[in-house]
């Protein structure tokens, strides 16, 4: 179920990339650009409104939502295929874009069917009729994970289609030898899924052991034996401590895919974290940063076996790469292009 029907390969025409965030998937929305060049699909911009409206009245948000539906419409006027890449309307989102978009086809990515926050469009009449709406032969649904995929069939969204988070290839680091561990680096949003118990009882162990933890980003708390950087982080910013770190950890209790491990694997830097479908199909199962359990002490010993390893890591990013590349090729029916710049 990874591949459009062949039918529907046949008449797609043009691929539009339709992101309603464009500040917060700025990246996601450019490395998918990336691999569709990469697997010889040519894509362009759908030109979706900016529903990104933090801090704005109701008014506001509901002006920006009426607007993107109306984008809905006008995007339905084009032939080819759409990859959205954010559902705005949350499990409602194929419902909206049942109507619209008969052209050819349209790819709904969605992220988190089960978010921690609540959410416009996560309840279950939405998610009802969003589910029936992904049945359409020319409606899709796309997940990052197996989770993602799991927690969709469990809502009655059928078989979602499987495909890889895009990224970039990797690229080496040139990081100056100074002879120390480095920084063990926790970066991204502060979410209620982050396991505070165990980066608590693992400061120690690491700082035992020579590593500066660090936590970067917005709304974290105190968490004792780390520094906290409470703030936000531009793209520039993140890739800039990310890039310096010996090692990215990812402690979650709960999640369907990481971006700031896709960001970590770009920049060739090792990560570390639970032993995860998304993160397996990303580092490869083998891997030895993927940790079963939360004991403090297999933690530290994979921050061991992986830090400063970028030349394993841009390896393993390579490998990941390629499958990314595959996969989206073979989705839309093409013959991916020869890798580069391995």
């Amino acid at each position: 179920m990874n591949a459009l029907p062949r039918k529907l390969q046949a008449q797609q025409g043009p691929v539009w990339i339709y992101n309603p965030l464009p500040e917060a998937l700025h990246h996601y929305e450019e490395s998918l650009f990336d691999v569709l060049a990469a697997a010889g699909i040519t894509a362009r911009s759908a030109d979706a409104p900016s529903v990104e409206v933090l801090g704005a009245s109701k008014w506001g948000r509901a002006r920006a939502a009426l607007a993107e539906l109306g984008a809905h419409a006008q995007s339905g006027r084009e032939h080819g295929h759409l990859i959205v890449c954010w559902p705005t309307y949350g499990l409602l989102e194929p419902a909206l874009w049942l109507p619209t978009w008969r052209g050819s086809t349209v790819s709904i990515v969605v992220h988190d069917p089960s978010p921690l926050r609540r959410q416009l469009g996560m309840g279950r009449i939405a998610a009802a009729l969003g589910g029936r709406a992904a049945r359409a032969p020319h409606l899709r649904v796309v997940a990052h994970s197996e989770v993602a995929a799991q927690r969709l069939r469990a809502i009655g969204w059928g078989e979602p289609a499987l495909l890889p988070h895009p990224l970039f290839r990797a690229r080496a680091r040139a990081l100056p030898a100074s002879g120390e561990p480095g920084t063990v680096l926790v970066c991204g949003q502060f979410k209620p899924a982050r396991n505070l118990a165990l980066l608590t009882e693992l400061a120690p162990l690491l700082r035992g052991r020579g590593y500066r933890t660090v936590i970067a980003g917005r709304g974290w708390p105190t968490v004792p034996g780390w520094d906290v950087v409470d703030g936000f982080l531009s793209e520039a910013e993140l890739d800039l401590r990310i890039g310096q770190a010996a090692a990215v950890l990812i402690p979650y209790n709960r999640f369907y895919q990481s971006g700031i491990a896709v960001r970590a694997v770009e920049l060739g830097v090792p990560v570390v974290g639970p032993d995860h479908p998304f993160l397996a199909g990303l580092l490869g199962p083998t891997w030895s940063g993927l940790v079963g359990g939360d004991e403090p002490g297999d933690w530290g010993d994979a921050v061991d076996a992986v830090a400063g390893e970028s030349d394993r890591m841009v390896v393993a990013a390579a490998d990941s790469r390629d499958r990314c590349e595959q996969a989206w090729a073979g989705y839309f029916g093409h013959v991916p292009l020869p890798a580069r710049g391995r």
